[in-house]
């Protein structure tokens, strides 16, 4: 009966382990934008856009207002407010809408705006939602809402086929009023008040596109609905809006990246690998989770060696055990390569971000992972900008000196036998393809 049981287990496990090795099929991009047209970006980087706006169909866009919100508090205040002053609709796409002090408030406020006459919609993962939260997120129809759990097995096959069953809805999109428009990597949920994460707020032409990014998921699940309320009318005047002692960056030029299983292109991926093989002089990211593809992986490795400065500040303690043996499996050769590695140190680190140059600056749900780059529906902010580079590498090295630990070669070489094992199963079992 024991060895039973241990057998069914491995085969329920056997789908998740090959999910998170599965590799997609491999397009390469034919760029069928002109790089010339984007005369706001600087010449270098023009061809990242063309690439990406190849992949995606959403060119970069102009006069934009941003601001970055590393601090879970502020931007929740902020988020509510702007809920609270909606008039015609939101949007909201979220991996997880947890039904706690937060979420209940957010829902609250929707109960509202949907009963005076707004239109207002919900996307959340169901595969990512407990008992609890799918139950509040359904009820929320009883009061005008369209709410929707996005959940992508249909058949008996997709149970058991990664390339189909493994799939997510990780994105993590607020849209208010056609106006303003909030990405990064914080879920709808209580505990990211006392983790470490970092989301964009965007005003302006961008939030049209990523408009375009939720109705791609509404159409897999409600595609009877009526478009969505948002207009270059509705977006473009935002960029002027002004929040006290909140900073805003003006007329920046951002390029939404949305990616998904049912590309025939990797935009997330080209997106990442552009960026790491053309830095020149830094490539400093934040990221939580791994392993990368074995392509990222030697990009950072060529730059490093080439003589950037590339740098990782990766979360000491990982909510995802997995996931961290899995990093350190990676040490050895990224520190022997060149790549400076940070921990840090106390709450959980959850940002997705990466800097480059003084110029270029990601934001979004997107972890530098297989299963983001392969497996998940994922949405990045590009930002083309000196301004905002600066002082996200500014928040870096800040972060890096003050609240992270040094990782070196020879502390890594020192390790226990069991530890260096361990995380090597764990590297053979979950490594990097592609």
């Amino acid at each position: 009966m024991n060895n039973l049981i241990r057998t069914s287990l491995g085969l329920l496990l056997l789908p998740l382990l090959a999910g998170c090795g599965y590799r997609a099929p491999m397009y390469r991009t034919t760029v069928t934008e002109d790089p010339a047209r984007f005369v706001s970006i600087r010449p270098e980087y023009r061809q990242l856009a063309a690439l990406l706006a190849s992949d995606t169909g959403l060119p970069p866009t102009d006069s934009n207002t941003l601001s970055i919100l590393p601090d879970a508090v502020r931007k929740f205040e902020i988020l509510l407010d702007d809920l609270r002053g909606a008039k015609e609709s939101i949007y909201i796409e979220q991996y997880r809408f947890r039904m706690d002090t937060i979420g209940t408030t957010i829902a609250d406020i929707l109960k509202e705006k949907a009963g005076g006459g707004a239109d207002v919609r919900t996307i959340a993962d169901r595969g990512a939602s407990i008992k609890e939260d799918r139950q509040g997120l359904l009820a929320l129809r009883d009061h005008g809402i369209e709410s929707y759990l996005y959940y992508r097995p249909k058949s008996l096959r997709d149970y058991v086929w990664p390339a189909k069953g493994a799939h997510r809805d990780h994105r993590k999109i607020v849209l208010v009023d056609g106006r303003t428009g909030y990405l990064g990597g914080r879920n709808i949920q209580d505990k990211y008040f006392g983790w470490r994460d970092c989301d964009i707020r965007i005003s302006g032409p961008a939030v049209e596109d990523l408009g375009t990014v939720f109705s791609d998921a509404q159409r897999q699940m409600a595609p009877q609905l009526p478009p969505l309320k948002i207009s270059p009318e509705s977006a473009r005047p935002a960029a002027a809006d002004t929040i006290p002692g909140l900073r805003q960056f003006r007329e920046k030029t951002v390029q939404i990246v949305p990616d998904s299983p049912w590309d025939r292109v990797l935009p997330m991926r080209n997106c990442f690998e552009w960026a790491i093989t053309h830095a020149r002089r830094y490539f400093y990211f934040y990221n939580p989770y791994t392993p990368p593809p074995a392509s990222t992986l030697k990009a950072l490795k060529d730059a490093a060696a080439r003589g950037v400065d590339v740098r990782w500040i990766v979360p000491a303690n990982n909510d995802v055990k997995p996931a961290k043996w899995m990093g350190e499996s990676l040490y050895p050769e990224l520190l022997q390569a060149g790549v400076k590695i940070y921990e840090w140190q106390g709450n959980v680190l959850h940002t997705k971000q990466f800097i480059s140059d003084d110029y270029l600056t990601a934001i979004g749900s997107a972890n530098m992972d297989n299963m983001s780059f392969f497996l998940n529906m994922e949405v990045e902010a590009l930002v083309y900008d000196e301004e905002t580079a600066v002082a996200a590498c500014d928040l870096f090295e800040q972060d890096a000196a003050a609240r992270c630990l040094p990782i070196t070669l020879e502390q890594v070489l020192r390790w226990n036998p069991l530890r260096k094992l361990r995380n090597r199963i764990t590297r053979l079992t979950f490594g990097p393809i592609g």
